[in-house]
């Protein structure tokens, strides 16, 4: 069975799933506006103001700058990691993340762009250095870059604290004027969150249904690329068995 829908209607059916579709005014719940996006896209560029700023005030005229984040690092209603880039995601979301660290992981170790990556010592040391100090910006080290300086090349404790970041090890505390502050995921992630375990075939299916409420009408690579946290096969797999379930 083929469902037609006019392009009208489509029109009106991203304007809603995107929260669009009314004035940007009346009573604000940012986390609300974010947990009906899935996630915020964080963003340096700025003209007026930062983009992911631009993204809320869009959706609710009343929405204030510091209000993300204090989400952020008061409430802890969000933590960050990356989609298809950093954002800014639901904390209730975090179980359905684990899936995304390993992920990670082995995308970096197989990256050239961490061949330089420090050992495990010098990465515990850096830990250690975050647990008795707390959160440290890579301005509190001072770890310089061997050989030739290209345009990408990152000091070693920049590429020791981003891959620890990527692989939930470690979690942003806050930010300043952007700067990202790092600390242990444990200080950082509420108890109960991290307790949380679910199997790897739950999580994709969460993040398929997740992404596909959110898009409204989407292609399986749109679904993919929604969290960019699982591979166009998985999704193409978890598509198969919605099918079969639905009797379809």
């Amino acid at each position: 069975m083929t469902l037609k829908i006019t392009n009208r209607d489509v029109r009106k059916l991203w304007l809603h799933t995107h929260g669009l579709s009314r004035a940007p005014t009346g009573g604000l719940d940012v986390l609300r506006i974010i947990k009906n996006l899935g996630f915020v896209q964080l963003d340096s560029i700025r003209n007026v103001t930062r983009a992911h700023h631009h993204i809320l005030w869009s959706r609710n005229q009343n929405y204030r700058e510091p209000m993300l984040g204090e989400l952020l690092c008061k409430h802890r209603s969000l933590f960050e990691h990356f989609t298809h880039d950093a954002s800014v995601i639901p904390m209730e979301y975090y179980p359905m993340w684990g899936k995304q660290f390993r992920r990670m992981k082995q995308i970096l170790s197989a990256s050239k762009y961490y061949t330089a990556l420090p050992g495990p010592k010098d990465r515990n040391a850096i830990k250690a250095r975050l647990r008795d100090e707390g959160p440290l910006s890579t301005r509190a080290f001072d770890t310089k870059i061997k050989g030739e300086k290209k345009m990408w090349s990152r000091p070693p404790h920049k590429l020791a604290l981003d891959y620890m970041w990527y692989i939930g090890e470690l979690s942003t505390s806050h930010r300043t004027n952007f700067h990202k502050f790092y600390d242990l995921s444990t200080r950082i992630i509420p108890a109960d969150i991290l307790a949380q375990q679910h199997t790897d075939s739950a999580q994709i299916n969460w993040m398929c249904n997740a992404a596909l409420k959110r898009l409204g009408m989407a292609s399986l690579r749109d679904i993919q690329k929604f969290w960019d946290a699982a591979s166009l096969a998985e999704v193409k797999d978890w598509a198969v068995k919605t099918q079969k379930n639905s009797g379809q």
